[in-house]
């Protein structure tokens, strides 16, 4: 989290005719929970700096001689802050010179600003469908149709081609292009939308950069409001943001060269969504109930609170996975971990059975099965993560999957331990598979990235997601 402190003096204040921003990076100490000391620490620099500046204000120098001073200085004059009218003292907002290695001119964006956008109450035409680009529509990737009546206030009238670029903390970046209808519905958006429409640039490059990392560390400079929900990016302060603009042709081979990566990334990511292990399972086969077929060793779970625990090199391992590192281990050996936590079985957002191999100390949320067979132990933890076992789920208040429940879950299993060595082969083949489309994803990302940094001009930075 952010913290800025404001340092007045009224006296200085009055004559001053810049306001000074002083950037910390780093105070001395790690981030951790520890707060470790480290070698880095801007804060005597600060202070050296706040002084001049300072002194500077003190003696009356050139309103010149004190821009003049930089480095985790942001020196602005207040006619700069005054100018957009809401007084807004984000030092980031007025950094210029980021993107100033661009091959292409900067322009600022409002010249893309749509003007006089119309508006209609859809409440005048209650049975009339209206094709509504809203704010939650977007998650969909479909615009609502909704009857006028069904619609509670005022719209923006859109047209295919437009660009929509959201204002409202919390769902900012987001950026639409309003497409072509067939249907002759009147298209209308949320009024918390900016709408950008110009010859000038190509809907789909436009939406590129509204979106991009380097605009929205800018964009969130513009943020006003009183917090949550009512929080709103200021669209004349967003006008001021300068984007490059190559030509037209450039901008269209940019946007087909992003697309085209999109379209892989969106369909590796549809086989990562979709795939989910699954054993065929024969009719012939025995059932054995899952006590049978391993060892418990759930006697020797030990839970320890974070305030006792110290941190080391040995996975701490709880209901859906490692939960924190410890400096001790209790199991070193191959065990597979079943969830206990109903609320986890129940919802099946993690794997409910893993398997871990080597050191590491297991809570009470995860019960432990040690199996005489590698190869029995992945079967079974494949077999579990493809069924539900709600009905073995006790407990309103607090479910949890009790260990006379687990012992009792029936899985048909081959006796052939060949056989389920086959069946676990080929379904970590699969999964081999499954992992190329992540990697995929990951390589055609830092492409689409890359790209985008080039028509910026430099690195593209990662901002904190909100």
């Amino acid at each position: 989290m952010k913290t800025s402190i404001l340092i007045l003096d009224k006296s200085l204040a009055k004559a001053a005719d810049t306001i000074a921003f002083f950037k910390v990076e780093n105070d001395g100490f790690g981030l951790g929970a520890q707060r470790r000391a480290i070698d880095k620490n801007d804060l005597p620099q600060v202070q050296a700096e706040l002084a001049a500046y300072l002194q500077a204000l003190r003696s009356k120098a050139s309103t010149e001689s004190i821009l003049a001073l930089t480095s985790t200085t942001q020196i602005v004059p207040k006619e700069k802050i005054a100018a957009i009218g809401d007084y807004n003292l984000s030092g980031e907002r007025y950094r210029e010179g980021a993107v100033s290695n661009t091959a292409y001119p900067l322009v600022p964006v409002g010249r893309f600003m749509k003007e006089s956008v119309k508006t209609v109450d859809p409440r005048n035409d209650p049975d009339e469908v209206f094709e509504l680009w809203s704010i939650p529509a977007f998650d969909a990737g479909s615009p609502e149709l909704l009857r006028g009546g069904e619609i509670g206030s005022q719209k923006k009238v859109v047209s295919p081609g437009d660009v929509l670029l959201s204002r409202i903390i919390p769902h900012i970046r987001r950026g639409w292009v309003v497409r072509e209808n067939s249907d002759g519905r009147r298209q209308i958006a949320s009024t918390e939308w900016i709408v950008f429409s110009s010859a000038e640039v190509v809907p789909g490059f436009l939406r590129q950069l509204l979106v991009s990392d380097v605009f929205h560390v800018s964009f969130m400079q513009t943020i006003t409001g009183i917090g949550g929900s009512l929080s709103r990016a200021n669209p004349k302060a967003v006008g001021e943001i300068k984007i490059p603009l190559p030509p037209l042709e450039v901008q269209k081979e940019i946007v087909a060269e992003i697309e085209g990566y999109q379209k892989i990334i969106d369909g590796a990511r549809a086989v990562l969504d979709h795939y989910h292990p699954h054993i065929p399972i024969h009719s012939d086969w025995p059932k054995r109930n899952l006590g049978g077929l391993a060892e418990n060793l759930d006697s020797r779970r030990v839970p320890i609170t974070k305030g006792d625990r110290k941190e080391g090199p040995f996975p701490y391992y709880g209901a859906s996975g490692i939960v924190d590192s410890v400096a001790d281990f209790i199991f070193d050996e191959d065990i597979l971990l079943i969830s206990e936590d109903g609320a986890n079985l129940l919802a099946r957002s993690t794997p409910i059975a893993f398997s871990v191999s080597g050191k590491c100390w297991v809570n009470n949320h995860a019960h432990v099965l040690k199996f005489a067979e590698p190869a029995t132990q992945k079967f079974v933890e494949v077999y579990l993560n493809s069924i539900s076992i709600e009905e073995f789920v006790t407990g309103a208040a607090q479910p949890k999957l009790n260990q006379e429940a687990l012992n009792r879950i029936p899985i048909p299993i081959p006796d052939d331990v060949a056989m389920q060595q086959a069946i676990v082969a080929d379904i970590e083949a699969e999964k081999m598979l499954v992992a190329a489309n992540r990697e995929l994803v990951t390589r055609f990302e830092k492409k689409r990235q890359a790209t985008l940094a080039r028509i910026w001009g430099g690195e593209e930075s990662t901002p904190t997601e909100h």
